[in-house]
């Protein structure tokens, strides 16, 4: 099952000020780990100036994220940024998955990161089916090329699947699977506002521009 791709926004270090910037996104993620100050007061601010769809993400750090705290504390600051989201995301291998799924009444994007390569097929599977299994909305996997061939194996991947999946490919061999993957099914692309948030993520200008231009839609 595939949904219309739909570009995000991410908003970091001064998210209430950013949000301004992301008309051109369907969505936007706060990501509380990254925010300057109080992250539930930025959040909620956020809320009040955008109708756009907002996920909430308090990344921790063994994936790429910035928070200090506890795992309790990160939790728990993800479950109060939740009165102010549309989605909430929670790492696969998080120990709290269970705790915040269980309480949460929002949608749920579970996720994983690779940051040094990316997993076969078999493995990739079964990533998937465990974040479906465990009630995810949309399974988002986040992996690092080391050739061009797992690009390839990344977008076979996506033609497989039999739920939302977001699949980014990180890293300058991956850039370009940024804009190419939602063709192939991947329900949504992540683009910044201020700065990158990831190896090779592309501004929201610059991907919305590659969507546009690369949509099938135009060639048919």
């Amino acid at each position: 099952m595939t949904l219309k791709p739909r570009l995000v926004a991410v908003l970091g270090k001064d998210a209430a000020r950013d949000v301004m910037a992301a008309g051109d996104a369907d969505m936007v993620e706060v990501r509380l780990d990254l925010v300057a100050g109080d992250p539930l007061k930025a959040i909620k601010t956020v809320r009040d100036r955008t109708s756009q769809e907002i996920i909430a993400t308090n990344r921790m750090q063994a994936e790429g994220g910035q928070f200090k705290g506890s795992e309790d504390d990160r939790l728990e600051l993800l479950l109060q940024a939740a009165d102010f989201a549309d989605f909430i995301d929670i790492e696969l291998r998080s120990d709290a998955r269970s705790k915040l799924m269980n309480r949460v009444e929002k949608p749920v994007i579970v996720s994983y990161h690779n940051f040094v390569c990316t997993p076969g097929n078999s493995e990739l599977q079964t990533m998937r089916d465990e974040m479906k299994g465990c009630g995810a909305a949309i399974a988002k996997i986040a992996v690092t090329p080391t050739s061009l061939k797992d690009n390839v194996n990344i977008l076979n991947f996506l033609l497989e699947t039999d739920m939302p999946v977001c699949m980014i490919a990180m890293g300058p061999l991956g850039r370009h699977l940024r804009a190419i993957a939602p063709i192939y099914g991947s329900a949504l692309a992540y683009g910044y506002i201020a700065e990158p948030t990831a190896p090779g993520q592309m501004s929201v200008a610059e991907l919305g521009q590659a969507l546009r231009l690369l949509d099938p839609a135009h060639f048919l």
